[in-house]
């Protein structure tokens, strides 16, 4: 068993430098929070209005001024660390040059660091992360795969967790005879096949499925302006809801209360085969395991370890027929989930502890 530095640590902080990653935070905080340990969580603004829920967890807020030059920025955020007495800081994304400059500027500080790495691209020959290196020995990795099928750097430690906590809402679940199928995000073709999409949604037109893209699709945008085109040329808008304005949290939450499966539309050979399951894992795995809800997964990818007994697999051939056995799937892979000791809170958030505070790091 490793031994555990937890005590000798009062005050923790938590960066996000560019306002991104949200759903990492809520674990983090609340395991901290759990902990006892007084929490600094240094962020922009837009993301603190954004979290309000942030208020209950964090002992103080330290914001960042997005508008200012990037030097004025990494000053700010060394002088708090050091102004706070801080003990232990977590870059809840742990790269870019800011996250360096800080770094290269805190390296003979005796205040321990970790990191998030969100793909482990990182690993593999950027300049910038090697320099984030010199004083980052620890990372968190979001995905069990990707812990098992990276080797690290030299001198460098990987755990992961999954950041499975959402904030709670008290919404009601809304089932009907419809099949809801959620796809977390806007639209974006980098991210998602949205040409395999279109031809899903084609053959399942017969049937009474609802495609849902949680996030907001800006009506300019190029990828969503093509994605429209190609559903109004074969009759198919009426079964794709988009949403051209920001999705609030509770919004968020409430159209997950109604949905059966979450679709990431990554698929092999494609640009979205180039972002996940091989370097990252899709955000939306991990809003599945939060909510309990089902995975609809390319079987290119039946060998990700952490989607075995968590989804359902289909290819572009048989999406159709999946989608009609799913009703009775669906219910008996939420059970499973719902009893999986893997997907509870405190699992995750007590394998991120014992990372912090092991004396082995």
């Amino acid at each position: 068993m490793l031994k555990s530095t937890s005590n000798k640590v009062n005050t923790v902080a938590v960066i996000e430098v560019d306002g991104s990653h949200d759903e990492c935070l809520l674990t983090q905080l609340f395991a901290l929070k759990q902990a006892k340990k007084s929490i600094l969580l240094i962020c922009t603004q837009t993301l603190k209005d954004r979290n309000t829920q942030f208020e209950s967890l964090v002992d103080e807020f330290s914001i960042i001024d997005s508008s200012l030059k990037h030097k004025t920025v990494v000053k700010h955020i060394c002088n708090t660390l050091k102004s706070k007495k801080v003990e232990l800081a977590i870059f809840n994304t742990a790269q870019g040059a800011k996250v360096r400059d800080v770094c290269l500027k805190m390296l003979f500080s005796k205040i321990k660091f970790f990191g998030i790495i969100h793909t482990t691209r990182k690993f593999e020959g950027s300049r910038t992360q090697r320099l984030i290196n010199f004083k980052i020995k620890n990372y968190f990795l979001l995905s069990e795969f990707l812990f098992n099928k990276v080797t690290p750097p030299n001198g460098i430690h990987l755990a992961y967790f999954y950041p499975i906590r959402f904030p709670e809402f008290n919404t009601n679940k809304i089932k009907n005879d419809t099949l809801t199928v959620s796809i977390i995000g806007g639209v974006e073709k980098r991210r998602k096949d949205l040409e395999g999409f279109v031809k899903m949604v084609e053959n399942t037109s017969s049937m009474n499925v609802k495609y849902i893209f949680i996030g907001k699709s800006d009506s300019k945008n190029e990828d969503v302006i093509a994605l429209k085109t190609a559903l109004t040329q074969k009759n198919l808008l009426k079964n794709v809801q988009l949403f051209d304005n920001f999705i609030s949290q509770e919004e968020f939450d409430a159209y997950l209360q109604q949905t059966d499966l979450i679709l990431p539309i990554v698929h092999p050979n494609t640009p979205s085969a180039d972002q996940y399951f091989k370097n990252q894992i899709s955000g939306a795995v991990n809003v599945g395991f939060g909510y309990k809800i089902p995975l609809l997964i390319h079987e290119g990818y039946d060998n990700v370890t952490e989607l075995k007994e968590r989804a359902l697999f289909y290819n572009l051939d048989n999406f159709k027929a999946v989608l009609e056995d799913a009703k009775e799937k669906v219910s008996m892979i939420q059970q499973h989930m719902e009893n999986d000791i893997e997907l509870k809170n405190e699992t995750q958030e007590k394998r991120y502890l014992n990372f912090l505070f092991s004396e082995n790091n």
